[in-house]
């Protein structure tokens, strides 16, 4: 069976992504996705940073939303309120979806996370420069992961104005190590791909 998602938002300027039942991060406005909101059981919050976590939008989903339950790791609890922490490797206890976090690699603690729904197991990560916390024996059907930035493009890139893209690169990863990631753990051939937090510039 196929999953149902939507792209809401994934780059800088916002985050947002539904997957069946579930969203991943609202790092967007309230008005963006209060339609998606009624079918939405859980909340998925990734990392702190505001362009997957929009302060006033989480607090609207508490109040209008009371039964969305929200899960994080420590450091989102610490920032906004949510119902349930997880700890990277460890499942997500007495929810009936098996979630499975696991650590990116970022500036800040950032979980990526994997489950299973309609027998298809998906994986979700964003925002991070290596995939190496995904457990080795781990094949994906549906593979929501970042895929910021063409290497050889962001070789040519120059740093303006105290802003160096190359930096910033380092925090994220490739297209190149995303293909490379989707071929080596994917089910069979009809496993998808979907590119997250692509750059307008470099991808």
């Amino acid at each position: 069976m196929k999953l149902n998602y939507e792209i809401i938002a994934s780059g800088s300027k916002g985050n947002c992504v539904v997957i069946e039942n579930i969203m991943i991060d609202c790092g967007v406005s309230f008005n963006r996705i209060k339609e998606q909101l009624y079918n939405v059981d859980y909340l998925l919050l990734t990392h702190i940073h505001s362009d997957h976590i929009n302060v006033s939008t989480l607090k609207k989903i508490k109040k209008l939303f009371p039964n969305i339950l929200m899960i994080g790791n420590y450091e989102v609890a610490n920032y906004v309120d949510i119902d349930i922490i997880a700890n990277s490797g460890y499942h997500v206890k007495n929810v009936p979806i098996d979630f499975l976090p696991f650590e990116c690699v970022h500036d800040v603690l950032t979980y990526g996370y994997m489950w299973t729904m309609k027998k298809k197991r998906i994986i979700y990560a964003t925002d991070t420069n290596n995939l190496n916390n995904v457990p080795n024996d781990e094949k994906f059907d549906y593979f929501f992961i970042e895929s910021n930035y063409d290497e050889d493009k962001i070789k040519l890139a120059q740093a303006k104005k105290g802003y160096d893209p190359k930096m910033s690169a380092i925090r994220h990863l490739s297209t190149q190590k995303a293909k490379a990631f989707y071929y080596l753990r994917r089910k069979n051939k009809q496993s998808k791909l979907i590119e997250l937090h692509k750059s307008e510039r470099f991808y």
